[in-house]
Order: structure tokens, then sequence, then C-alpha cells
């Protein structure tokens, strides 16, 4: 009996360290493909090559995944036998995800960058809303609470100014952050499934539709681009795609296994809380916390304990 508990106890903490290992390894990972795309526009002449970047991410994971799975003994069988009855669905979430890159890309043009991540930061809650309409799922009162706090305390924190945006920017955003609530919402649950495919499956099959829709869009606007950093600094492009074509990897197969083991709803509070803790460790190393207003702080304060309370009231359940 005692040996029993032991396991118990052990098995919870081994779920836990898990959990805090995807949570660590998702900022980590997204947090490096930010930075990367950021030095990538510092270059000469701007390599400001989002939708390309994003297409050679998707197809290079498929193209790096495909071939240890098929190596594997019987789980090339096991994958196409999974794969066959969600055809529709995995052609769903890779067409989802190229259309929020997209219109969040197209977006930038007409609204500032805090207000485009202020509307993005209602992830959580609109992701909720989905999944009362495909599951039936509806939070408690308490949780509906800790949603919009999460929402609004990350987008306090976040927003700086309306700006120049325009009307069209934030529908552009708003359209983006359905798609792509609709992408994590569903990918959630046919990896929590009967016979589930787990995240590496999920990397390798939904990328070569998402590379399929971006990549027409990614050669009409961004050929140019390429084909001039390609002509001037040949092994700075080769080596910043390739370089982020790894990280991506890494990242998808680690936000698939977030949706697994963070919950749907989890894995976009894990979008909020990201930004807001990465903001203010910028804020804070280069000593620019002083310039925070008292409604920033409040907002990120409000943003980790509303998560916090959250995460509390899922293990009560």
């Amino acid at each position: 009996g005692g040996s029993c508990v032991n396991d118990g106890g052990g098995g919870s903490l081994r779920r836990m360290l898990f959990a805090a290992g995807i949570v660590c390894a998702f900022i980590g990972l997204n947090s490096a493909l930010s930075l990367l795309n950021r030095w990538a526009l510092g270059v000469v002449g701007g390599l400001h090559l989002p939708l390309l970047m994003t297409a050679s991410h998707m197809i290079f994971g498929a193209s790096f995944l495909a071939p240890l799975m098929l190596l594997h003994e019987g789980y090339a069988a096991t994958l196409v036998a999974e794969a066959r009855g969600r055809v529709k669905a995995l052609c769903l979430i890779g067409s989802m995800n190229a259309l929020q890159i997209a219109l969040n890309n197209a977006s930038l043009v007409s609204i500032e960058l805090s207000l485009n991540q202020v509307v993005r930061a209602t992830g959580p809650v609109v992701t909720s809303l989905l999944l009362v309409c495909l599951e039936g799922t509806v939070p408690s009162r308490a949780e509906a609470l800790c949603l919009l706090l999460i929402s609004g305390g990350a987008g306090t924190t976040i927003y700086s100014g309306f700006g120049g945006s325009t009307a069209k920017g934030v529908l552009l955003t708003a359209t983006s952050t359905l798609a792509q609530c609709l992408q994590i919402s569903v990918s959630g649950r046919i990896m929590r499934g009967h016979a589930k495919l787990d995240a590496f499956q999920m990397t390798a099959l939904t990328g070569p539709v998402a590379f399929l829709a971006l990549l027409p869009f990614a050669l009409a606007s961004e050929l140019g681009v390429l084909s001039a950093a390609l002509a001037t600094q040949p092994a700075t492009a080769l080596g910043f795609l390739l370089g982020s074509c790894l990280l991506a990897v890494a990242y998808n197969v680690t936000l698939f296994q977030a949706l697994a083991t963070l919950s749907t709803v989890g894995t976009a509070i894990l979008g909020n809380v990201k930004i807001v803790l990465l903001l203010f460790l910028s804020a804070l190393f280069l000593g620019e916390l002083r310039t925070w207003s008292t409604a920033q702080l409040v907002g990120f304060a409000l943003t980790f304990v509303a998560s916090a309370c959250f995460s509390h009231l899922k293990l009560q359940k």
C-alpha cells in the first residue's frame, strides 16, 4: 500500500516537472525565434521574410521529422492509420496556421505593434469561447473571470498608444487571432482524443499543408528581398534561414506538446504570460522599468496572479 502511494506521488511530481519543462521550453524557444527575427531585421538591407521564413519552417519540420518516424518500426503504419481519419482536421489546422501568420503580417502595415499584441492578448478568451462551441466545455464563473483578467492584464501591460493604427489593421489582427485560436483548439482536441496523435506527428502532418498555403503569397511578396539578400550576403541569409528552421522544429513540437500537457486554454494563457514576462525582463535589464506606468505594473501583476488562480481552479477539478 505504501509503495502505491509513493508511486502515485512520484508520478505526480514527474508530471509537474515535465509540465514545467514544457513551459520553460515554450518561452525559451519562442523568445529565441523572436530575437532571431529582430536580428534579421537589423541586417544590412533588412532581411524581412516572415512568410518565406514560416513556409520554410513548416516544410523543414516535416522533412526533418518524417524520415526519423519512418525509420521507427511500426511508427509509420500507426501514423498513416491515425492520420487517415483526420485529414480534414489536419488540413484545417495547417490552413489556419498559414492564414493567421499571413493576416498578422499584413496587419502590421496598418496597426501599431503594441495594439496588435493587445488584440492578440484576447486569445485565452477567444479560445475558451471556441471550446464552448466545439466541445461544449463551459468555464466556471471563476475561470471566466480569470481569463478576462489575464487578457485585460496583458493588454494593459503591452499597450503604448493607438498611433497610426486603422480599423483595417485591427480587423486583420482580430481575424488572425481567431484563426490562431481555432488552430490550437482543433489541435488540442485531436491530441486529447481517442488514438491521439503526438506532437511529432502533428508537426510532420500539418507542416506541408501550411507550406503549400503560404508559399504562393511568400514568393509573390518576398522573393525580391530573398534574392537581394542571397546576392549580397548569401552566408548570412542561408545561415539565418537554417538556424530559424532548426529552432522552429523544436518550437512547433513544443507547442503541440504544450497543447497535450497544459490544455488548449492553458497554452493560450502561456502565450500571454510569455509576452508580458519578456516585456518586464527587457525593461528591468535595460533600466526602463521606472518609465512604466502604474497601469502597466498592475497589468503585469494581474496577468500572473490570474494565471496562477486559473491553474489552481483547474487542478481542483
